[in-house]
């Protein structure tokens, strides 16, 4: 192979590989500017990315939804979940399907099977995308800690997720409804 060629075939082989990871950050930009905004409810922790820093680890409340009986779904496979609230004002997921809404907000996730609960019930187990609120390194810790008192009945812990076309995008952690930077420092002398 002469050297014009390879080198033509080494500018486009880096052109996608831009083209795929651009194309992500797009979507989920244009979900963060242009989405609607949910609250869902969490159970986070608090870790290290020996990469990236600390963060808040988030699991979320809700991570399954009713499966109507004709629901076949293989783990692993997307499933579109609408977007429905509950009588607190917390997102949920409303029931779930193998085609996208016609209308309404909703997210497409990753299922992770198909389960009867003890009543016999079908739902189908889902793993949210985003599970990591980045903040600053000094914060996190503090961050952590303020969501976890919150699983423990002191406080209340959510995160604010924008939606667009089946992309969810984390947009900001809550404690008690106040976002975790004004809580932490409403709350600094308490840390």
């Amino acid at each position: 192979m002469n050297r014009s060629l390879r080198l033509a075939l080494f500018v486009v082989v880096a052109l996608v590989q831009l083209a795929v990871a651009g194309g992500a950050i797009v979507k989920s930009e244009i979900a963060l500017r242009t989405g609607e905004a949910y609250r869902f409810r969490i159970q986070p922790v608090d870790p290290v990315d020996a990469f990236r820093g600390r963060y808040v680890a988030i699991r979320f409340a809700v991570d399954r939804a009713p499966a109507p009986d004709d629901l076949e779904v293989k783990t692993g496979k997307r499933v579109f979940l609408p977007i429905e609230i509950d009588d607190d004002g917390y997102a949920i997921f409303g029931q779930a399907s193998a085609e996208k809404p016609m209308s309404g907000p909703y997210l497409r996730l990753r299922a992770g099977g198909i389960y009867p609960d003890e009543e016999g019930n079908r739902f189908v187990w889902v793993t949210m995308p985003f599970r990591r609120y980045y903040m600053d390194e000094d914060l996190a810790s503090d961050a952590g800690r303020a969501v976890w008192s919150g699983r423990r009945g002191q406080r209340e812990a959510s995160v604010g997720v924008r939606i667009r076309n089946g992309v969810g995008v984390i947009e900001e952690l809550y404690v008690d409804d106040v976002p975790i930077h004004e809580w932490l420092a409403e709350n600094a002398q308490n840390r």
